[in-house]
């Protein structure tokens, strides 16, 4: 019987003809869901884009106050006193070896902060484990823009700072009697 068709190939032929007949309805549904869903999609990315940005950057600057931290509580550095200068000159060496941009290198602030009660300026002339602190800042403005890598800031930060704790390990101002006790 090459007229009849059974049950079963009148069932294939019905879902083969309502596949084709849904896959041409559906044609342009996938260009209007990719031209809804990239807009949010690229925003999300670009937001992460920045914060990664930022927690780098924020790292770095940490690490250079930490740097800086380091040679002042050394107090003397070839035989000559450690300054709030030479503080700073390692802060932006620092920066500059970690491949941060000229003028945020340039633009940084870099404070050394007695935080003990002796009365020093320089952390050379400190007094071992005299506590301070080194605060590096990148501010606002065209140092901080050149950190960025797209124009508008998602995050909305603005400037970096970063501040670390130390203690002075200057010993050139400890006197050790050299005579023996018998």
């Amino acid at each position: 019987m090459p007229g009849k068709r059974n049950e079963q190939s009148i069932a294939q032929d019905s879902v083969l003809a309502r596949l084709v007949h849904f896959g041409l309805d559906r044609r342009g549904a996938v260009a209007v869901e990719a031209a809804v869903c990239m807009p949010v999609i690229v925003a999300l990315m670009l937001g992460i884009w920045d914060l990664g940005r930022m927690a780098q950057m924020s790292r770095i600057v940490k690490d250079a106050a930490r740097e800086g931290a380091r040679v002042a509580a050394g107090g003397t550095n070839n035989g000559t006193v450690v300054t709030v200068a030479n503080v700073q000159t390692a802060v932006q060496n620092y920066l500059t070896s970690a491949g941060m941009p000229s003028s945020a290198v340039s633009g940084s602030t870099v404070t050394v902060t007695n935080l003990s009660s002796d009365s020093w300026t320089d952390p050379g002339n400190a007094l071992p484990l005299d506590p301070f602190s080194v605060t590096v800042t990148i501010p606002s403005g065209a140092p901080f823009q050149s950190l960025q890598l797209i124009a508008a800031s998602v995050s909305g930060i603005t400037q970096l700072q970063e501040t670390v704790e130390w203690l002075s390990a200057n010993d050139a101002r400890v006197t050790v009697n050299t005579t023996l006790p018998y």
